[in-house]
């Protein structure tokens, strides 16, 4: 590890550099925060509601950045104190075959990282979470949901990872091939999710409220966006935020409800939410955001094609003993700037295409059910309505919810 090696500049001015633009980020979007109710919610949001929703804004930001700071203290003293070089002779000990080495590698530096990050969760969820109103989730859940994630991590993520380093380990244009295959897994995970995965997690039930199906049918038929059924998320046993997401390809959709977002809102609200996702799909915004997907990472795999064999990188680690896997390790954690930089586009056009979803729903129900379920949502989820530019520019998939009513009413 010293100065002349370019990947340990990388990765030291990388992970220094990434933390102090999250601080300033954050600082200034909390300087952002305004003590009045804008105009804008003035007869929706009360006084005290609105000190809530800043209360709520502020210690989630103390909480992200003592996470960030400990986060980085630990990895910078595990780096500088040769953890990673003490790691890799242990594993090496056994003797094994590149390829479970490398998942050894792998495995072991994700357990470390779940360690770590537990206690933050667990603060999160019952800490945070249930002190604002929004954690339903009990112990058992939590420990459940965990087990669950462990148990598809290794039953989809280990054969995967496995065949990317075999990959790597055999091809010269490995690079391309694991960019394929990469790609080939998202597209079927983006299929697999809603049918197989997030039913381990909720329990999916068929709509009781026919009005309300009736009224949503009626919908679809107007928008000509044929439907297959309607379903109904228990959301409610892990958080009171509510959602609604479309799953299917082809012809015919399903729509999934969350029963929080029944709960709270009206049935003009509800169907204006479902106009503006339908939006989305009329307007073609999910192939372009996977096409875009795509892109990016075909540009990480052509990045990683010309790291993945230069030894001083796992040197910069202080790892003497180069290998594919920890290729992979050092590569992801100097890629993190610039998978934030190519971030900045995905984060645009999603903002754009939340727009032109908003416009949809407009024509399809008119503007106030749209913005009063949108000021619903703010208010449910206890979202900062005056969020700084820059903060969003950073961060936000959708725009702040004062933009996005002002370009309903204008």
């Amino acid at each position: 590890m010293t100065l002349s090696n370019p990947w340990f500049l990388l990765a030291l001015i990388g992970c220094i550099g990434l933390y102090h633009l999250e601080l300033f980020a954050t600082l200034l979007n909390m300087s952002a925060l305004k003590a009045e109710v804008p105009d804008a919610l003035k007869g929706s949001v009360t006084e005290e509601e609105h000190e809530r929703t800043l209360e709520y804004a502020r210690v989630s930001a103390k909480f992200d950045v003592l996470q960030s700071s400990l986060s980085l203290a630990l990895f910078g003293a595990f780096w500088w104190c040769g953890g990673f070089g003490f790691m890799d002779a242990w594993l090496r000990g056994w003797h094994l075959d590149p390829i479970t080495n490398g998942l050894g590698v792998i495995g072991l530096l994700f357990a470390l990282q779940s360690l770590v990050s537990l206690p933050f969760d667990l603060y999160d969820t019952f800490g945070i979470e249930r002190e604002f109103g929004f954690n339903k989730m009990t112990v058992g859940t939590f420990i459940m949901d965990r087990l669950k994630g462990l148990f598809l991590g290794v039953l989809l993520g280990l054969p995967l990872l496995a065949l990317l380093l075999w990959l790597f380990e055999k091809f010269s244009l490995a690079a391309l091939y694991g960019w394929l295959v990469l790609s080939a897994f998202s597209l079927l995970m983006t299929w697999l999710a809603p049918r197989l995965i997030l039913p381990l997690f909720y329990k999916f039930q068929p709509m009781k409220d026919e009005a309300l199906r009736a009224a949503i049918v009626k919908l679809s038929q107007k928008l000509a966006f044929p439907i297959g059924d309607v379903s109904v998320v228990d959301g409610s046993r892990r958080s009171t935020k509510g959602n609604a997401f479309f799953t299917g390809f082809g012809a015919t959709k399903r729509i999934a409800l969350f029963d929080t977002l029944i709960a709270n809102h009206s049935q003009d609200e509800i169907l204006a939410v479902l106009a503006h996702e339908i939006g989305h799909c009329k307007r073609g915004h999910v192939p372009k955001q996977i096409a875009l997907s795509l892109a990016v990472s075909g540009l990480m795999f052509a990045l990683l094609h010309f790291a993945l064999h230069d030894p001083r990188l796992s040197a910069a680690f202080g790892v003497s003993h180069h290998s594919i896997a920890w290729g992979l390790v050092f590569f992801s954690i100097i890629y993190s700037p610039l998978s934030l930089l190519l971030g900045l586009i995905s984060g645009h056009t999603s903002r754009k295409n939340e727009f032109e979803a908003d416009a949809f729903a407009k024509e399809a129900m008119g503007a106030e059910p749209m913005v009063s379920a949108l000021t619903k949502l703010s208010k449910d989820h206890l979202s900062n309505p005056t969020p700084h530019q820059f903060y969003v520019f950073l961060h936000y998939s959708h725009p702040p919810m004062l933009e996005r009513v002002a370009a309903l009413r204008a």
